[in-house]
């Protein structure tokens, strides 16, 4: 179809032949393009000939009506147009391959030559342009009719679905705004019982080192009283010098002699680890959301409302018998003092063991409520689930 296309183009205006007039020379060419050259030739009037586009020879100007019709060539233009029309035309999609070039008035629609054979037989048909007339006019009361079809409708219609889409939308950001502000005032809580709780767990921090503390230290001075001992004692081991040897040796006993008198602190059990247990996230996990700010902290398990381990209450109570007992000693006499200070020592080495022993039943009366406290914890937590196991 490309090869016979350019077979049937114009070589002036590049286009298919348009009533093709054949020169002396048998060179084709539209009519009004031969026009076009003799109007341009009109201004030369001493020439009465003009040259053929294509070879460049002369023929005689005596008007494009007296060339003569190419009607071989108008002939194939014609068939090549309605072959080119043919082939650009839509294909039935009953029976492929065929042409949709009638048109059914009585369905309205077009159809191929054994649709109107088939299932159109006996309906009224007519020519494409006939068609095409009558339903441009169709067309056109159609679409006036479409136009303003229920558009009033419509548009109330939109209108009432806008405004209560925009109400919707306002309802639902209300709601975001409340959930936004009820979790900020949650975060905001759970911060609050955050540092709340953390700040119990930095005194109970406290606490236990100014309850170890000074007892570690003063181990710690031991054993660096010890390791000067063994310094003092390594270096006159050696030694010859008999005066030397027994004024070290002197030193050396009064140093362990110091070292051995000092009595050894007892065991200090700071009691914050029933508290720890008390904040298990475990235990946390059944707390409702809004009430977060009741949850407890350290300090509200205590009796007095704070969680001073019993080790500074023995303190407290120690102190306030010293005191007692000083004061006592400042309105004895001087013989009683006498027979105190002369005595002291053997009433100490008598004291000495009753004191071990005590402090000894308190550790372990300490370590007996620790595992009494933490057996009633499991008792609870067990009682706890038992009961939420029935109520599901």
């Amino acid at each position: 179809m490309e090869l016979l296309e350019e077979d049937l183009t114009c070589p002036i205006c590049c286009s298919l032949f348009e009533d093709p007039r054949v020169l002396p020379c048998s060179h084709s060419f539209c009519r009004k393009c031969l026009e076009g050259i003799l109007e341009g030739n009109r201004s030369q009037s001493w020439r009465p000939s003009f040259k053929c586009p294509t070879c460049r020879k002369e023929t005689l100007n005596t008007g494009t009506n007296s060339l003569q019709v190419n009607y071989s060539l108008r002939g194939i233009v014609e068939k090549y147009n309605r072959i080119r029309t043919m082939s650009t035309m839509s294909v039935c999609r009953q029976h492929s391959g065929q042409p949709l070039n009638i048109f059914c008035a009585t369905d309205l629609k077009l159809i191929c030559g054994f649709c109107a054979t088939e299932d159109h037989k006996g309906h009224t048909f007519c020519a494409l342009e006939d068609a095409y007339q009558q339903e441009k006019a169709a067309f056109e009361e159609l679409f006036q009719v479409f136009k303003n079809w229920r558009r009033t409708d419509i548009m109330s219609c939109l209108e009432s679905l806008e405004t209560s889409k925009k109400k919707s939308l306002e309802l639902v950001s209300k709601d975001a705004r409340k959930v936004n502000a009820y979790f900020d005032q949650l975060i905001s809580t759970l911060d609050q019982k955050k540092n709340e709780i953390l700040s119990d767990f930095e005194t109970m921090k406290l606490m236990v080192m100014q309850a170890y503390d000074p007892e570690i230290n003063k181990l710690s001075a031991v054993l660096e009283e010890q390791r000067l001992a063994l310094s003092i004692a390594e270096s006159f081991r050696g030694a010859s010098d008999p005066l030397r040897f027994l004024q070290q040796m002197q030193e050396f006993r009064g140093k362990l002699s110091a070292i051995q008198e000092t009595p050894l602190p007892a065991p200090t059990n700071v009691t914050v680890g029933h508290l720890v247990k008390k904040f298990d996230v475990k235990n946390w996990d059944t707390v409702k959301l809004g009430d977060v700010d009741k949850l407890a902290a350290p300090h509200e398990f205590s009796a007095g409302g704070s969680a001073r381990p019993r080790h500074f209450r023995w303190l407290w109570g120690l102190s306030i018998f010293v005191c007692f007992f000083l004061s006592a000693v400042l309105f004895l006499e001087s013989e009683t003092l006498s027979f105190l200070s002369t005595n002291i020592s053997a009433v100490y080495h008598f004291l000495r063991p009753l004191v071990d022993e005590t402090n000894y039943a308190v550790v372990c009366w300490t370590k007996v409520s620790s595992v009494c406290l933490f057996l009633f914890e499991m008792c609870q937590t067990c009682l706890f689930n038992l009961f939420s196991s029935t109520l599901d």
